[in-house]
């Protein structure tokens, strides 16, 4: 009678005693932290047995391939980390729970006797040369391990002139490590040499109102339509600029700052009574680099300029563009501090407000437009 009321817990015992671990090639032991039935390997054998990328850090662990990454919180009391299905420390090594990673990443898990993680091996289908760049495409994801001369991809094959077939996988000689290399995501790789090309600026253009919102109204012609139109000059003058919105229709400001936080400059279009032209900058900035950026494009050289600007900029120094421009054409600006939406946008941003009696000349927003165009250039390529 004992023995049959022993024979529960018995059986619970062995379930969460250690088991043999399989991982590839390698052997280790699946370890079961409090008692909860999840299977734990360590992250260092997980990762050689796989040809995975590793990563630790003081609180957490990350695994990789290719571009997925699963990364666990170390937590140092095993029941709570097995309920979090965080990572274990024991002694000197981390456990990861191994369940959770073979469904982020892709593995293959098996649970009977013991735990066996696998990787199948991925086929190298295509490889496309380019003057220092490479894209090859596998399969699956692959990670890429850069060695003395050259690069291994653990456990793939196929057929290519360039590759070296080895136990671990393909391995391609090179003459140098490239400058680069990275995972754009569907079992694609990427390597390349030389400098990292600097990002274009880009330029965004607001038509102010739109759909409901008709704005103000002089006989038939309505503030939303004077301003789609201005603005599609301007888009036609700079190309590869975009614009918030394209024909009528409602756009909330929230939706028209979430685009802004992208732009290096944005210029967001209004229309006001009679002849004035009114430029409204931002009363302050709410970002680190912002606050800065101002200060920052004194000093800093040519390239990195071009860099801040891509990313910051100088609302005033557009503003200046923008009135010498206009100053040409005879016009006076008036300058005053903008809505309080402008302190969040991190590029040159600025409200242009032009007068109706202005607007409604097609010939002069032609002129308006061409002004726009050449004060936006010229604050991009100003050193």
């Amino acid at each position: 009678m004992r023995k049959a009321w022993l024979l529960p817990f018995l059986s619970l015992a062995l379930a969460q005693a250690p088991k043999p671990l399989q991982v590839g090639t390698l052997q280790g032991e699946a370890l079961y932290p409090g008692g909860s039935g999840v299977a734990y390997g360590e992250a260092r054998l997980v990762a050689q047995g796989l040809g995975l990328s590793l990563w630790q850090g003081e609180g957490a662990v990350a695994l990789g391939l290719g571009s997925r990454q699963r990364t666990f919180p170390i937590v140092k009391e095993e029941a709570r980390a097995a309920q979090m299905r965080a990572a274990w420390p024991r002694g000197d090594k981390v456990y990861v729970p191994l369940r959770p990673l073979a469904e982020a990443l892709g593995l293959e898990y098996r649970a009977e006797v013991g735990v066996r993680l696998t990787l199948p091996w991925a086929r190298l289908l295509q490889v496309e040369r380019a003057p220092d760049r490479l894209l090859l495409r596998f399969t699956r994801e692959v990670n890429a391990v850069v060695q003395a001369g050259g690069v291994l991809f653990p456990l793939t094959q196929g057929e290519d002139p360039g590759f070296q077939r080895e136990a671990l996988g393909l391995f391609l000689p090179l003459s140098r490590p490239p400058d680069r290399l990275y995972y754009p995501g569907g079992g694609q790789v990427v390597l390349e040499w030389g400098p990292l090309p600097l990002p274009r600026p880009s330029v965004l253009l607001d038509p102010g109102h739109g759909g409901s919102d008709p704005g103000i109204a002089l006989g038939d012609l309505k503030e939303k339509d004077l301003t789609l139109d201005l603005a599609k000059r301007v888009a036609a003058r700079l190309p590869g600029s975009r614009l918030t919105r394209t024909g009528d229709e409602t756009l909330p400001l929230e939706a028209r700052l979430r685009q802004a936080q992208a732009a290096s400059v944005l210029l967001s279009f209004h229309a006001t009574w009679g002849a004035a032209v009114n430029l409204y900058l931002p009363k302050a900035r709410s970002s680190p680099l912002a606050q800065n950026a101002e200060r920052l494009l004194l000093t800093a050289p040519k390239a990195q300029a071009a860099l801040l600007k891509a990313y910051a900029g100088s609302p005033h120094r557009l503003a200046e563009a923008l009135e010498k421009a206009f100053s040409a054409l005879g016009i006076v600006v008036a300058k005053a501090e903008g809505p309080y939406a402008l302190t969040d946008i991190p590029g040159a941003a600025v409200v242009l407000e032009v007068g109706v009696d202005r607007l409604k000349d097609p010939k002069a927003r032609e002129e308006l437009a061409q002004a726009v165009a050449q004060a936006v250039q010229a604050y991009l390529e100003a050193p």
